[in-house]
């Protein structure tokens, strides 16, 4: 019997391989993976912390038989890559334009009566939180 590992799929992802792994672990189609974290998403918000842990613990299938610390650093390293090369994908009419969307995903799901756990202070925190993130990481590549 073979030994069926839960990896991160290198072959099948969108972002960082989580659904592609799981599906293939659970021997599900990717989509209804993927659908299932975009509806937690939308429906309490736990979808994406989900995924971010399971993007730190999850092993790519590359260092999957290695100790746990070598995993952790693999799974940083790769983590801290893929956010660099999306931010710095992003220029001024693309910045302004996906907070533009955020905004506008925003006011729409609080419209409906989706967002009433997250109020006004929860909201521009994170903002600004994120707003910070991103200034600091495009001083530090052009440094």
């Amino acid at each position: 019997m073979s030994e069926n590992r839960l990896t991160r799929s290198e072959t099948d992802k969108m972002i960082a391989g989580v659904c592609g792994g799981l599906a293939e672990y659970l021997n599900l189609d990717p989509v209804w993976v993927r659908l299932l974290f975009v509806l937690l998403l939308f429906a309490s918000g736990i979808g994406g912390p989900i995924y971010l842990v399971l993007w730190v613990i999850m092993p790519r299938e590359a260092v999957a038989g290695e100790p746990g610390s070598t995993v952790l650093q693999d799974n940083f390293d790769d983590l801290s890559q893929t956010v660099s090369s999306k931010v710095g994908r992003l220029n001024r009419p693309g910045t302004v334009g996906t907070i533009l969307i955020l905004f506008g995903i925003y006011f729409l799901m609080s419209q409906f009566g989706w967002l009433d756990w997250l109020n006004g202070v929860v909201f521009w925190s994170i903002a600004l939180i994120g707003g910070g993130i991103y200034l600091l990481m495009r001083r530090e590549d052009s440094q």
